[in-house]
């Protein structure tokens, strides 16, 4: 009897594991096919330009994601986010005119935007909110600085043009090619920003956004996390300056100064912080919004509406387009679930 009865208790256990994981394997193979659909739209049905600003953001998007590690889920807020994409475009640039492929720039990338972080990050372990995001300003400002007196170096206030990314038959001064070899880096940052949250790292960087003093109390280590944090985001933000580099073959330090920062942040704010989706949206809101009021002969209006927009948001919609489309599907599951009751 008890054999039978423990069998038979394994039994519907293992049952409910498989009930369990079949939904989660369907909602990960409903989105794999949604993301495929709309990745495949660009190249498909629009033209040359309009696939050239995809690619773009697709390289942003790689940004944000990294910013929204930093800001979104461990709450430190940074004014020098597109300073770590521009190490990553002038390490791309001076690599490249060494006549390095790929793979030499991408490590390259990686490891000039390690030791920025760290040279940001360390000395500023004690530093949060408005205090942090000066020191980044100073940071961001000095490396504008560098930027324009090396001339010999960086091309100065003239920019640099650079060298296409070459990988077998694809290559990134052509936009379908640009956006595809920008979409195997943008996948794999989405799918480890999107299992951060699954991660002891993930929720440690949670505690200390929401109480740093309280994290502390249960034994998490502040200044590590804040550390992994900024290093997950200089990586993200530079891999993303190498993408920018390549796909538009010019770089500036207009591309990097202090507004670009600001319109990286603005995006992490208006997609939602916290949320993978979210950066994608804000990444699409920053390419592809200015590109519109430029087309309806508008280009001045675009920093005019973004700034009542993300007041908008900040006061009205916290979340952010994702926060608001949760709370319509919310709004709308209770309606149905009350019509079916009422039925």
């Amino acid at each position: 009897m008890t054999s039978t009865t423990t069998r038979s208790r394994t039994g519907t256990g293992a049952g409910a594991g498989a009930a369990t994981r079949g939904p989660g394997l369907g909602r990960k193979l409903t989105r794999l096919t949604v993301f495929a659909v709309i990745a495949a739209v660009p190249p498909l049905l629009f033209d040359s330009y309009w696939v050239f600003l995809a690619a773009q953001v697709v390289a942003f998007a790689i940004a944000t994601l990294g910013l929204d590690i930093l800001y979104g889920r461990t709450g430190q807020l940074s004014l020098a986010h597109a300073s770590f994409m521009g190490v990553g475009a002038y390490t791309t640039y001076t690599v490249s005119s060494y006549g390095y492929g790929p793979a030499v720039q991408l490590a390259a990338v990686v490891v000039v935007a390690v030791v920025a972080a760290l040279v940001v990050a360390v000395p500023t372990l004690r530093l949060s909110g408005l205090r942090l995001a000066l020191v980044t300003l100073a940071f961001g400002e000095l490396l504008a600085w560098v930027i324009r007196n090396t001339t010999d170096l960086t091309g100065g206030t003239q920019g640099a043009s650079v060298d296409p990314i070459v990988i077998g038959l694809l290559d990134s001064s052509e936009p379908v090619d640009a956006y595809l070899i920008a979409l195997v880096p943008a996948v794999i940052a989405t799918v480890l920003a999107a299992h951060l949250g699954r991660t002891q790292l993930g929720r440690r960087m949670l505690a200390v956004r929401d109480t740093e003093l309280a994290a502390e109390s249960v034994g998490v280590a502040v200044a590590r996390t804040k550390i992994t944090a900024f290093l997950l985001s200089a990586v993200y933000a530079g891999v993303a300056g190498w993408l920018y580099a390549a796909i538009t073959g010019f770089i500036a330090p207009p591309d990097f100064d202090l507004f670009a920062s600001v319109y990286l942040f603005v995006a992490v704010v208006i997609g939602g912080a916290g949320s993978v989706l979210g950066a994608w949206l804000g990444a699409a809101y920053i390419v592809l919004v200015p590109e519109l009021f430029t087309l309806a002969g508008q280009p001045n209006l675009y920093p005019i509406v973004g700034g009542a927009l993300l007041a908008i948001v900040a006061l009205v919609v916290p979340d952010g387009i994702v926060g608001l489309g949760r709370g319509i599907g919310r709004r709308v599951r209770r309606a149905r679930d009350g019509q079916e009751e009422t039925a």
